[in-house]
């Protein structure tokens, strides 16, 4: 079929997908722990039965089942060797029981996380560039992009490809209730990316139900192009060792007619859906009556949150020097609260709090900085990491940090979780540092809550300049500018050459936002030997490892590795916007000397 086909349906009706590819699969008698993709060499017969029955159930459009057939995703089963020939496969499949009258989708979902991490963007597009060309070679008829939730990456996605074949381009992205979409982000900025990258149709699946592709298809309805949504049945739950979806056909058929009558032009199932389900929406959509008529026009301009007068939109920064404390192991916060107190007093304008360091439990950032913040009257920034809550944990972690008179977080990925502190523990990393500064800016703006409310959070990341690439690190916190952030604190730097790379590079890429220099005074010869081979992220010039080992009383080293700090800050205050010490051991007596010491160097703030 020519692309010109599609797209003629779908200007002039409603066309009907599949549903669910993988659960009813499962459903049917395949395991989950050989990977459902790998059907299409193992066991052909029933994936084909699955299309014959979508088809015989009302469905005009068939997905591949190749949603998870990359490189990355397959490498979990042993076969990323055979990712080729699976998505071949895919396509065979499905071309064989479409024939000449039913659409077939490529079907390409997101690529995971490497180590909490988005994978490189060079990765990143060869895995998409093999997908999409191995699926346009196998004869599919549009390529389907689906449940996505980084925008970035679907947008990347969609360009590559454009880039190789002219056939349509479905993207849809996972969206939670109220219209969210379900990684963060703006929805006109989902809309407006895909469109310009090369989409055809713009939709939703997946994500929090039924309702919420509902709500997420009429949001994207408002910006006048064609749309699409792929219900999945709610949220699975655990019965007698079978995974049920609780969404009834009924439902899901009779919002399937509410969505086409609402606009939506492709409308199938996701998780959790049958072909009974298709053939209940089938029905239902041809009872519809008063069906949208065909998309055009303009774009309209992104629904937007009112704007706050100019002396409340953009949160404060947390001033000039901050110093970095770690929560305690025990509930004892006494020493804590007098070493705050005590940089208080040295001029110190607020406490960054670590969240579980290193992966070392510690006492709630939270219950931490409220107690702190009360009891040294000093404002506190609480470090947020991806790594120990999920996104619900997280959105319900940021609202109780404004609710404390936190207004200030720094948004960082997390260090890996290490085994030997604590057996059969596991990241979370629903989100990554780039993510979390994303959700926490949908709070400033008032699109994660009701009624207009609105968080006032100044929003911190980390920056490493301790590396060969620089520039790869401020390209890095470009994408974290570009997602919220405000200001940024590098790890600990030692040697002023490094300070002056680092400047170079930002100069070169024009990054504007204040940088807060880390400076961390070594206390002793172990302590800069342990810092520079077994903590990632720091490295120590073999000169001042050397100028600290030359004394043998572990106080005078002590005194060397400060007056070593003290040389940097000296060295670089007339150029930083602030600094960013870390206080080894919760000592402030370590780095009280360099608070004075950059208050008197610095020059004012403009």
């Amino acid at each position: 079929m020519s692309r010109s086909a599609f797209l003629d349906r779908i200007r002039e009706g409603i066309l009907i997908g599949d549903g669910a590819v993988g659960t009813e699969l499962f459903a049917r008698g395949a395991t989950p722990d050989r990977g459902v993709e790998r059907l299409n060499l193992t066991a052909p017969g029933l994936v084909e039965a699955l299309h014959r029955d979508y088809i015989a159930a009302g469905s005009a459009v068939i997905e591949t089942n190749t949603f998870g057939a990359n490189s990355l995703l397959l490498a979990r089963y042993g076969a990323e060797e055979e990712t080729r020939d699976i998505l071949l496969a895919g396509t065979r499949i499905a071309r064989k029981a479409a024939g000449d009258s039913i659409f077939v989708a490529g079907s390409v979902g997101p690529l995971p996380l490497i180590d909490g991490e988005p994978i490189d963007p060079g990765m990143r597009d060869d895995i998409f560039r093999l997908v999409v060309t191995t699926l346009v070679e196998g004869g599919v008829d549009l390529v389907l992009f689906e449940t996505f939730t980084d925008i970035g990456q679907l947008v990347a996605g969609i360009g590559i490809a454009r880039s190789i074949t002219g056939i349509p381009i479905v993207a849809q992205m996972a969206f939670e209730r109220g219209g969210r979409i379900a990684g963060g982000g703006d929805v006109g900025k989902f809309v407006g990316g895909c469109i310009e990258a090369g989409a055809d149709i713009v939709g939703a699946n997946c994500g929090a139900g039924a309702a919420a592709v509902r709500d997420a298809a009429e949001r994207i309805g408002t910006y006048g192009v064609p749309v699409s949504a792929y219900m999945n049945a709610g949220f699975a739950e655990e019965i007698e060792g079978r995974q049920v979806y609780m969404a009834t056909t009924d439902y899901l058929a009779r919002t399937a007619a509410d969505l086409v009558g609402k606009g939506v032009r492709l409308v199938g199932g996701c998780c959790g859906t049958s072909p009974e389900t298709i053939r209940a929406i089938k029905a239902a959509v041809e009872a519809q009556t008063g069906v949208a008529p065909t998309v055009t026009g303009e774009r309209k301009p992104a629904v937007t949150v009112p704007e706050l007068p100019a002396e409340q939109s953009r949160p404060q920064l947390p001033g000039r020097i901050l110093v970095e404390l770690d929560p305690p192991k025990t509930p004892d916060l006494s020493p804590i609260v007098e070493a705050a107190r005590e940089l208080r007093d040295a001029g110190v304008s607020a406490v960054t709090l670590a969240d579980n360091p290193l992966a070392s439990v510690r006492v709630d950032i939270l219950a931490a900085s409220a107690v702190i913040s009360r009891e040294a009257c000093i404002p506190l920034i609480p470090h947020l990491t991806g790594r120990d809550r999920n996104r619900i944990a997280l959105q319900s972690t940021i609202m109780g940090a404004h609710a404390l008179g936190v207004r200030a977080l720094l948004c960082v990925t997390g260090d890996p979780v290490r085994m030997y502190n604590e057996t059969n523990t596991s990241g979370v990393f629903d989100v990554t540092s780039i993510g979390l500064v994303g959700l926490v800016r949908e709070f400033n703006e008032g699109r994660r809550l009701s009624d207009g409310f609105r968080t006032f959070f100044s929003i911190g990341v980390a920056l490493n300049p301790n590396v060969r690439n620089i520039g790869g690190q401020v390209t890095k916190l470009q994408r974290k500018i570009d997602a919220g952030a405000d200001f940024a604190l590098t790890q600990p730097v030692f040697d002023p050459e490094r300070f002056d790379m680092l400047a170079e590079a930002l100069d070169r890429a024009s990054i504007t936002v204040p940088v807060y220099l880390g400076v961390m005074p070594l206390i002793s010869a172990r302590n800069a030997e342990f810092l520079h081979n077994e903590v990632p992220g720091i490295v120590i010039p073999d000169e001042y490892r050397s100028r600290i080992a030359r004394h043998d009383a572990v106080a005078d080293q002590r005194a060397e590795g400060i007056a070593i700090a003290a040389e940097l800050v000296e060295a670089v205050a007339g150029r930083v916007h602030g600094f960013y010490f870390i206080t080894p051991r919760n000592k402030a007596s370590f780095v009280t000397p360099l608070v004075g010491t950059a208050l008197a160097k610095m020059k004012p703030a403009i």
